[in-house]
Formats: structure tokens, sequence, C-alpha cells
């Protein structure tokens, strides 16, 4: 039970920030802000970019627990179809929006290399189980959702930077990078403590 302790933090983060990108797709906030900024720059884009998101986080988030690959492989199957179509949806529609985002350029390269490597990653891992190498595609679907995750360090650095006495102006280039950077090296530390995770080529 302890093992599975992060997978449930994980889970219920997940779900939280899933259920607000479903809440914020389908009903769009119309005062000021950063998301009520993306909509009215692209309603479509960040209509995409939420939904997608919130099909990814969720499915991905299933996706690492372990009874349901053992037990449920037709349903791992589909929800890794999910995962992948979702994150082509709303990694695609990321990339455009970052290129509007609030925080300048700064801002504007962080989100887009944020999605670029999303896309990336989740692109090589689809790429892997299509050649049955599972354990390098499973390397690389915690590098993809070590990404994913980064709608969740964001929604936690903002507030902090907000107590901490920073503008937000002033804070939102770095979150645009500190959101998902640590993730990704996280990630990387994980197959050097971890070395079951590590990937190993099949053959």
């Amino acid at each position: 039970m302890t093992r599975n302790v992060p997978w449930y933090v994980m889970t219920l983060a997940a779900f939280l920030i899933g259920a607000y990108a479903l809440t914020v797709a389908l009903s769009p906030p119309g005062e000021s802000g950063v998301v009520a900024a993306m909509f009215e720059t692209s309603p479509a884009g960040a209509l995409a970019h939420f939904l997608g998101g919130a099909v990814v986080i969720i499915a991905g988030a299933l996706q690492f627990n372990s009874g349901i690959r053992s037990r449920y492989a037709t349903l791992h199957r589909w929800l890794g179809r999910l995962y992948v179509t979702g994150i082509l949806i709303g990694g695609s529609a990321g990339f455009y929006m970052a290129l509007h985002s609030s925080g300048g350029i700064v801002a504007h390269y962080g989100f887009a290399l944020l999605a670029v490597c999303w896309l990336g990653t989740t692109a090589v891992a689809y790429l892997q189980i299509r050649r049955g190498n599972v354990q390098v595609h499973r390397a690389w679907m915690i590098r993809s959702y070590s990404l994913t995750l980064a709608a969740v360090t964001l929604r936690i650095y903002i507030p902090l930077f907000l107590i901490a006495g920073f503008p937000f102006e002033e804070a939102y280039p770095v979150i645009a990078w500190l959101c998902w950077v640590p993730n990704i090296l996280v990630a990387e530390w994980l197959f050097v403590a971890r070395p079951r995770f590590a990937p190993h080529p099949a053959g």
C-alpha cells in the first residue's frame, strides 16, 4: 500500500487538474487573466489545448497503474491511444498558444519547447511500442508524462511565487521553464536511482 502512495498522489493531482481543464474548456472565463487571454487570442486553440490536456493527464495517470496494465491489457492499449491522440491535439495547440502566451519572449520559448518535447517524447514512446520494445517505451512514457505534469507544477509555482512577493509579470517567464525542466530531470534521475525503470531495448 505504502509503495503506491506516490501514484495515488499523482493521480489525485491529475484528476483535479483534468477536471479544472474540462471546466475551463466547457465554460471559458470571461474576465481578465492568463486563461481568458488564451481564449481571446485563439478560442479554438485554447479549447483544443485544454480538452486535449484533460484527456492526457487523466489517461496518463491510469497508464502507470500496474494493476490496469497487467489485468486489463485492452483498456491499457485504448488509454494509450487516447493519450497519444490527446497529445497530438493538445501539444500542437499548445505550441501555437505558446507563441502568443503572456510573459514575453522568454515565456514563448519556454512553453514552445515544452510542447515540442511533449510531442517528441510521446512520438518516440509510440514508435518503441510499435517495435515491441516495451521497456524503452515505458521509459519514454515516463519522460512524456513528466512533461504532462507541467500542468500540475505550473499551478503550484504560480501561487508560491505570488505569495513570495514576486510580481506575476516577472514570475511567469521563469515559471514557463520551471514548470517542466525539473520534471524531466527528475525522470532522468529515476532511471539512475531505479534501474528497473531504465530503458533496455529488446534483443
